[in-house]
């Protein structure tokens, strides 16, 4: 489990790694960084398991 982040520093790295893409800056360490961070905190908000299944269904 990650470390809990507080909402205003979840809230800037979406918005940075927004401008990277945005920029076209995405081959670079801080861009890799700041997608692992947000997908691994996506995947803790919808509960996906190792073998990636939902506890949830969104239908």
């Amino acid at each position: 489990m990650h470390a809990n982040l507080d909402t205003s520093a979840e809230h800037e790295a979406v918005t940075r790694l927004f401008e990277l893409a945005r920029t076209g800056a995405v081959d670079n360490i801080e861009f890799n960084q700041l997608d692992s961070l947000v997908y691994s905190r996506l995947l803790e908000a919808y509960d996906f398991d190792q073998a990636g299944t939902g506890g949830e269904s969104i239908s």
